[in-house]
């Protein structure tokens, strides 16, 4: 938003500098993408009125006979050049754009200087015509620099949640909290007891919620006064006329959009609707548009028929737009409900200063005092009569009241403001302060974000001034249900940093997906669309992670060939249980490529490598893990397993489907994914003993489908409480062995806490291993 110091000064004589006002504004919360100086007019440039303007036969240009202070001629082809308007002329010597502007002869006319536009003039874009002001607007001959001074214009941006800022009221309010002198403009109107020669209908009181309709006749349309183009050339807006220029001025300074009707073009009235099918208008910038069955539009009726006049809260139409013998118009100024506006905005790929702020939202109470301020300026500039009588639709809400208590507002911010000082701040914000503890604050209708206690909180803040916090932090001591609420974060950051330091990098991928992708994946259809996805290929919500990682593999594939990935993602999944959206958080990991090298030039890779490295991670969080094979459809039918911690299930690990593979045009891949949290276990420390191990080897002989965990198990429950460790070292298939069997050497470690064992106590615990082995069929090889 261009905020021009000059014009927002008019509120606040007060102001210091542009400098000033820069740092204030930064202080409530608005930022200047940047300042700039315009207006720096060439010198040599003065006011004329133009006495005659006649055309040059055989060509396209006029002479024009001009009063600049002596009787001048030029020789002009815009097409607006006319009798009876103010202009800016360039006198000979003059620089303007970089060319000096000389006396010369053109089609036989001797041309002193040069009649500009805006854009010669270097005060606005458009080109295509001569600037225009009203013929009285300075004596002929007066520099024009006296009377259009330099500008600077701060460009704000401003956030979604405070549409009261981009009118130039809604920051001078602000400006005033500070302690600023407001001086609001007047609002001078006369208005007359006629009958109003239009009606009003909304049928659709859900897409205009409020809407207002005046009447003002007997208007003399023509070119704004100076002082009000140079207001709107500065706010980036071009003047058109009084009228239009009027309800531009008023958007500007109220935040509050508004249109005027030819009156000529209305027929019996204005009827607010939904388009029909087939139905076209031709917009303000001539283009022809096929009107959706959602765009609200603004229509004029006869009778029983329709026909649209402008997009509501878009853009108006060209037939009904005000040209130079307008008399009459109808005035809207109405509440469009944001989301339609919205849409209809996009849809036909318009983006307006009117569209712009319905989106963010209106003054649900200001179209009545938007009325009366438009129509005092069409009176003072245009000559406009103006009806008494205003059409309204729709019933206001004003904003509710809201408790406030400035003890709960210290103890929140961990400050000692005095309770007048808050109170005092929320006044002059222009809120209504009544009670005695809670007090009961009831903003003004154009703040649409103070809704709650702590918004208003937030205010005190943010006009006492950030800096005015303490550093220190509040004492804060959490309500009993929010203790221990931060567990499953550290919980979530711990699992990170252990696979960070294990190798593997941490990937975010989208929580949106494609719904054609899960027959890819062998995966069930995701049960949760999205009603207005981004894209096609967004328009679901994910059941799984490692898709997403397996698509940013093959992305990273495509554009190098790394020669290993450990790749992991923690992020939501979501899906629907007993009707019910359910939101679940999964750990997933891949792995491709090479493996790990081992002693004796033996590589480590594949299934056993990711399946070591789970067994790692459960190791450092002190779990047990456990994977029993188990078929997934999306897994390698051989490869594939349910994983185990402390005994409950908590997700799979094994090879991606080669089928799955072929179709992504992947390399083999490992994939595992849990849902978390983890299961949890209590830490104990234990004194290392002092007292020497005992070792021993044994080789069990069973048949080739036993799995491992069979095996362990058996040994481990009958080995006694001294067995330390376990650990397979070996697994060997062939002579002498018979076919279909296996053996898996083992070995094992015995300790006592508090005493050596003896060799005959191993041994006795070794041979009730190998009894209970034995007793399950199995041999011991030799």
């Amino acid at each position: 938003m261009r905020v021009p110091f000059s014009w927002l000064k008019a509120y606040l004589p007060e102001l210091e500098s542009p400098e000033v006002l820069e740092e204030r504004l930064a202080g409530l919360g608005f930022e200047t993408d940047r300042m700039e100086r315009v207006f720096a007019l060439p010198e040599g440039v003065v006011f004329a009125r133009v006495l005659e303007a006649t055309p040059i036969p055989g060509t396209a240009l006029k002479r024009l006979v001009l009063d600049a202070g002596r009787v001048v001629e030029v020789v002009s082809g815009a097409e607006n050049a006319r009798a009876g308007i103010g202009v800016a002329l360039a006198l000979p010597g003059t620089e303007v754009g970089g060319v000096r502007i000389g006396e010369r002869v053109l089609q036989g006319v001797r041309s002193f200087g040069m009649a500009l536009s805006p854009k010669e003039l270097g005060v606005g874009e458009y080109g295509g015509g001569l600037l225009e002001f009203p013929p009285g607007e300075l004596p002929p001959g007066t520099p024009l620099a006296e009377a259009w001074p330099e500008e600077v214009v701060l460009d704000l941006e401003v956030t979604p949640n405070r549409p009261d800022a981009l009118g130039l009221l809604g920051l001078a309010y602000d400006l005033h909290a500070l302690g600023y002198a407001l001086e609001l403009p007047q609002v001078a109107l006369v208005t007359e007891e006629v009958p109003l020669p239009f009606g009003l209908q909304v049928e659709d009181p859900v897409g205009a919620p409020r809407f207002t309709l005046a009447y003002a006749f007997g208007l003399r349309v023509g070119p704004s006064p100076l002082w009000l183009q140079r207001r709107l050339f500065a706010a980036g807006m071009r003047p058109i006329s009084t009228v239009v220029d009027v309800t531009n001025y008023a958007m500007l300074e109220l935040a509050q959009p508004m249109h005027a009707f030819d009156l000529r073009f209305l027929g019996e009235g204005i009827r607010v609707r939904r388009a029909r099918p087939g139905e076209r208008l031709r917009t303000l910038d001539g283009v022809e548009r096929e009107l959706h069955p959602e765009d609200l539009v603004i229509a004029g009726y006869r009778e029983e028929e329709s026909f649209p006049l402008g997009l509501a809260g878009v853009m108006g139409g060209a037939e009904s737009e005000v040209r130079e013998d307008t008399e009459a118009i109808a005035l809207e100024v109405a509440l469009f409900d944001p989301v339609s506006i919205r849409k209809t905005a996009r849809r036909h790929g318009l983006r307006t200063e009117a569209s712009h702020r319905f989106e963010r939202g209106v003054d649900p109470l200001g179209q009545i005092p938007a009325q009366r301020r438009a129509l005092a300026l069409l009176q003072a500039l245009a000559g406009a009569r103006v009806a008494s009588r205003i059409l309204e639709a729709g019933t206001p809400r004003p904003p509710e009241p809201i408790p406030f208590r400035p003890e709960y507002a210290n103890r929140l911010l961990g400050t000692a403001y005095p309770e007048g000082e808050q109170l005092a701040l929320l006044r002059r914000l222009g809120c209504r302060v009544e009670g005695e503890g809670p007090y009961r604050v009831t903003p003004p209708s154009r703040r649409l974000d103070l809704r709650l206690e702590e918004d208003l909180v937030e205010e005190v803040a943010r006009l006492m001034g950030y800096e005015t916090i303490p550093l220190a932090l509040p004492a804060f001591f959490p309500a009993p249900d929010n203790r221990g609420v931060e567990g499953p974060y550290r919980a979530e950051r711990r699992l990170r940093e252990l696979l960070a330091g294990m190798g593997f990098q941490e990937v975010y991928t989208y929580s949106f997906s494609d719904p054609k992708e899960a027959e890819v994946f062998r995966l069930p259809p995701p049960p949760l669309r999205l009603h207005n996805p981004l894209s096609p290929e967004r328009a679901a919500l994910r059941t799984h992670l490692f898709p997403g990682l397996l698509k940013v593999l093959k992305e990273n594939l495509a554009l190098d060939r790394p020669e290993r990935a450990l790749l992991f993602e923690v992020g939501r999944v979501y899906g629907v249980r007993e009707g019910r959206v359910e939101e679940k958080t999964h750990l997933a990991g891949l792995l491709f490529g090479e493996g790990l090298g081992l002693p004796h030039g033996e590589k480590l890779g594949g299934f056993p490598l990711l399946k070591g490295l789970l067994e790692t991670l459960a190791a450092r969080l002190g779990l047990k893990l456990r994977v029993e094979a188990h078929p997934y459809p999306f897994l390698h039918p051989g490869i594939s397993g349910k994983v185990w911690l402390e005994g409950g299930e908590v997700g799979f690990l094994g090879q991606l489907h080669p089928e799955v593979g072929r179709a992504l045009e992947l390399p083999p891949v490992w994939l595992f994914e849990l849902t978390l949290p983890l299961p949890e276990k209590a830490f104990r420390f234990q004194d290392p003993s002092r007292y020497p191990l005992a070792l021993r080897d044994l080789a069990v002989v069973v048949p080739e489908e036993v799995p491992y965990g069979a095996v362990e198990a058996v040994v481990r429950q009958a080995a006694g409480p001294y067995l330390e460790s376990l650990r397979l070292f070996d697994l060997y298939q062939g002579p002498p062995l018979q076919e279909g069997q296996k053996s898996l050497a083992f070995h094992l470690r015995f300790r006592h806490p508090a005493g050596t064992l003896t060799d005959e106590e191993v041994d006795a615990f070794l041979e009730g291993v190998v009894s209970a082995l034995r007793a399950r069929g199995w041999s011991i090889r030799g």
